[in-house]
């Protein structure tokens, strides 16, 4: 498969995980095996999504979007794996944080290479932002930090999946 059509399923996948993880900032079912099934599918196409993003613009990212990209992809299978804490923390948890500090790193390395456009990377820098900020006000904001980040870092991948479908690739 040529290379320009990787990097438009990985736009396509990109587009498809954010838009539904906006929409699981959003209470859609009740349905815990749902929930599940529609988290396990952002994951695998996140997964996808990310290579893509990475590998098209590898060049200009330089040392810090490499180890973020690594990061990235590690944090993931955290995320995607089981609920149970087998070492006494939330893996779960850990691999989100570890996620958002990653895609702050891809961010910077984005912006420091002179990529464009840059709505995805601002998203997933202001989705980091938020969550802080969000924290700290005053009842009842800090109950909407995690939908807002989650929001924004959805939005972050719908605009980068935009971005992948509609240029050349950066490489």
């Amino acid at each position: 498969m040529k290379s320009d059509a990787l990097f438009r399923l990985a736009g396509l996948a990109a587009i498809l995980a954010g838009g539904a993880r906006i929409m699981t900032a959003f209470p859609w079912t009740n349905d815990p095996v749902a929930r599940e099934a529609l988290y396990d599918a952002i994951d695998a196409l996140l997964l996808f999504a990310v290579m893509g993003i990475y590998f098209s613009r590898k060049d200009q990212l330089g040392a810090l979007g490499f180890a973020s990209f690594a990061v990235v992809i590690a944090s993931l299978s955290f995320i995607g794996g089981p609920d149970a804490d087998p070492f006494g923390f939330s893996t779960y948890q850990q691999g989100a944080y570890a996620l958002a500090i990653a895609l702050v790193g891809m961010s910077l390395a984005w912006w420091r290479g002179g990529l464009r456009p840059l709505w995805a990377p601002a998203c997933w820098f202001l989705s980091v932002i938020a969550a802080g900020v969000m924290r700290a006000l005053p009842a009842p904001l800090p109950d909407y930090g995690f939908t807002v980040a989650g929001i924004l870092f959805g939005l972050g991948f719908v605009l980068a999946g935009v971005d992948l479908i509609s240029t050349k690739p950066h490489a």
